[in-house]
């Protein structure tokens, strides 16, 4: 993780008790499931069968206002929005980031640092009419009236909740600068071929953030995509694609960071579009990832893929004492 206690770092940590989730050295938390005073509730469901928390620790919130919280160096916004019948999602997702992303500007933090889509029927539609095509219009065009361009796209996740669940958007930004990592293995989204979509996805692999003498790396969601093409068909064959590519990931990170390597300290979210699927991916996650992991059924981006991770992981100091 990135901080240490009373640090002034931002990690995400799935599967927190509810009790630390508001608590001392908790920033925030996001609830999956049914919402409580204090977090976020994020539109899925638990495999485990009980709500899960991912808290963002660092300092305790300086100032707690109605869909955002902030720290001395970081900040967190959210904002639902439930979609009508006959609304343009893409219109809805443009006007929900262009307020998200303002209201980071005019609170004076610079840089984004992470943002996750929960986005409702995500696979329905063909061609430029899918939903996942059309939200990518919207963050693009919002990306783009805001002035962002893509050396400033941060690492995010785009994943898929019911019909009828509120499109619902998590911006983390910081007044530290971030740097963006791509992966070796796979095309920038960014630039991501006209078959994907006139505009196309806005987001970086991977955020590294400084924070309490280490750095966080954040895991944009990954799945079974080799250069920009979906690969293979059955979950095992998927599943090992997608360690392949987050093992890759974390090496070119730990690559571009001189004296630093990957630590222990990792957190892991594992959406299945599947439930069953949870019994064939598990120990692979736990004996190539480490860490912990948190299993939650989604649906992914693109509707061949049947597994996507993200989560975090914290780089430490090659020289750092073993505690």
């Amino acid at each position: 993780m990135a901080a240490a206690e009373g640090g002034h770092g931002l990690a995400v940590r799935p599967g927190v008790d509810a009790s630390r989730a508001t608590g001392a050295g908790a920033f925030m938390g996001l609830r999956f499931g049914r919402a409580a005073a204090g977090v976020i509730p994020v539109p899925l469901r638990h495999l485990d069968g009980a709500p899960s928390w991912q808290a963002l620790e660092g300092p305790p919130p300086a100032h707690v206002g109605h869909g955002s919280l902030t720290s001395p160096d970081h900040l967190l916004l959210h904002a639902q929005h439930a979609l009508g019948d006959q609304e343009s999602l893409a219109e809805s997702t443009e006007m929900l980031y262009r307020r998200l992303l303002g209201s980071v500007a005019e609170l004076g933090y610079a840089h984004l640092v992470r943002i996750w889509n929960y986005v409702p029927d995500i696979n329905r539609g063909l061609g430029e009419e899918e939903r996942y095509v059309r939200f990518n219009a919207g963050r693009k065009a919002a990306f783009d009236a805001l002035g962002y361009q893509a050396a400033a796209y941060p690492a995010a996740t785009g994943i898929g909740c019911a019909a009828g669940e509120p499109l619902t958007v998590v911006v983390a930004a910081s007044r530290q600068a971030p740097r963006f990592l791509e992966n070796p293995r796979q095309t920038s989204a960014y630039h991501y071929p006209r078959r994907y979509g006139l505009r196309p996805p806005a987001f970086a692999r991977a955020t590294l953030l400084p924070a309490g003498g280490g750095l966080t790396l954040f895991v944009s969601g990954t799945a079974s995509i080799v250069g920009h093409r979906s690969r293979h068909a059955a979950i095992g064959a998927q599943l090992e694609e997608t360690l392949a590519n987050l093992e890759g990931l974390i090496a070119h990170a730990v690559g571009a960071s001189p004296g630093f390597v990957a630590g222990p300290r990792r957190d892991w979210q594992v959406y299945l579009r599947h439930p069953a699927d949870r019994a064939v991916v598990e120990a692979q996650v736990g004996a190539r990832l480490g860490g912990r992991a948190a299993f939650l059924q989604a649906d992914i981006c693109r509707r061949e893929l049947l597994i996507e991770i993200e989560g975090t992981c914290l780089l430490e100091r090659a020289d750092a004492p073993v505690p």
